[in-house]
């Protein structure tokens, strides 16, 4: 069985790396060949520590690992078997606790350099069957891994050893970082839910009107770059809770700083058609910058100004579309950025400082700039916007539009 991976941006790590540069005094990050163990096997810093579920509205589940055919009472899958795995991380209550409901017995954490040429961690979560001997096949197309489900927090933590995350990237929605200093290793832990993603067959299905998915698949990726590298991400003085993530996997990659207009972007891609060749692929963007990386990178101060204070916008070749709802909320000390709604292929996310925007004396204000009387115009009423409450879970979020659309994973509160 094959199981989808980010073929495209492993083809491009090494270009794009090209254009991340950190001081040359930075000691060169070399990481273990092959994918990475449980930590209580592992024997060496670069290792996954914990793995833990939760579904919405219910408790967290602390994950065991569990080698193939080893025998965990009530967690068995019934999905094909698939491509041989030597384990999975689940719990003997797995099928008590509602996890099964779409076929598989608990999940595999493949992490592991991304390839040869750049020290960056790639981390993929894929559903596991028959005693977490193989890997769950799809119900529509049994060479690509089952859907992940949606509805079910994932949290992995793993031990990064010499590596300090610079930015963390990836395919899921609602994520969250944590980074810590270990015993003589760095630790991060990534949360989030997974998101559904259209894979293109081929490169070509990437870009155009006509580019069409093979199949649409509910998928959990990251990637962790770190910054104490050469081949590193910048800029110098990042805390490493910066997460930016889509649901476009074709050219999927880091986001770019330009310290001269102080812009962020950062871009993905997707087949515009889904697999009916009919209907349009739809995405969304999810950004997480800390206030100490906001302080950063745009001077900002007062990070709860931060949705007059930030400009964000999305631009995309002809063939795709501007049309986006957006939102910026602050919570847990970070800025959570969401636009959602816009059609692939190749929009690009645009974040900077709104020019009038103003920071003196530790106050933050907006200005405006006198401008000539304009002739009068006849009045013409606005569009009427409509608020409309979306949820996932326990998470709550109300969006305010003229055609308000919930962001990928949440669902709308009648």
């Amino acid at each position: 069985m094959k199981h989808f991976k980010l073929k495209a941006l492993f083809s491009t790590l090494s270009v794009v790396a090209m254009f991340i540069v950190v001081p040359s005094s930075e000691a060169a990050i070399t990481l273990p060949k092959g994918s990475w163990s449980s930590c209580a096997t592992a024997g060496i810093n670069y290792c996954i520590e914990s793995v833990k579920v939760q579904r919405s509205g219910g408790k967290p589940v602390e994950l065991s690992w569990s080698a193939a055919g080893a025998s965990v009472t009530g967690a068995s899958g019934n999905a094909p078997a698939g491509k041989a795995l030597p384990g999975r991380w689940t719990a003997p209550t797995w099928n008590v606790d509602g996890y099964n409901s779409l076929g598989y017995d608990g999940i595999y954490i493949d992490a592991k350099a991304a390839n040869d040429f750049v020290p960056w961690v790639y981390v993929d979560t894929l559903p596991t069957t028959n005693n977490g001997s193989a890997l769950a096949a799809n119900a529509t197309n049994k060479i690509y891994a089952a859907d992940l489900d949606s509805e079910m927090a994932i949290t992995i933590k793993l031990r990064v050893g010499d590596i300090k995350p610079g930015v963390t990237f990836g395919v899921a929605t609602d994520v969250s970082l944590v980074i810590n200093q270990g015993n003589g290793y760095m630790t991060e832990e990534i949360s989030g839910y997974p998101v559904s993603t259209p894979l293109a067959q081929s490169t070509k299905d990437c870009t155009g009107d006509t580019g069409k998915a093979i199949i649409s698949i509910k998928q959990f990726q990251s990637v962790i770059v770190p910054q104490n590298d050469q081949l590193g991400f910048g800029p110098d003085g990042m805390t490493g809770n910066l997460y930016v993530g889509s649901n476009g996997l074709c050219k999927l990659s880091t986001p770019i700083w330009n310290e001269d207009d102080k812009s962020f972007k950062y871009s993905a891609s997707a087949p515009k058609l889904s697999a009916d060749g009919k209907t349009t692929n739809t995405g969304f963007y999810h950004a997480v910058i800390s206030f100490a990386d906001a302080a950063r990178l745009w001077g900002l101060t007062k990070p709860q100004e931060a949705a007059t204070a930030l400009m964000i916008s999305i631009t995309t070749t002809a063939a795709g579309s501007v049309a986006a709802t957006k939102s910026v909320s602050v919570r847990n000390n970070n800025i959570i950025i969401d636009v959602s709604g816009f059609y692939f292929p190749d929009p690009m996310l645009d974040i900077r400082l709104n020019p009038s925007y103003s920071m003196s004396a530790g106050t933050q204000t907006l200005v405006s700039t006198p401008s000539p009387t304009p002739t009068p115009k006849p009045t013409v009423a606005a569009p009427k916007k409509t608020t409309i409450t979306c949820v996932k879970g326990t998470i709550v979020k109300k969006i305010t539009a003229v055609n308000p659309k919930c962001a990928a994973g949440y669902k709308l509160k009648k």
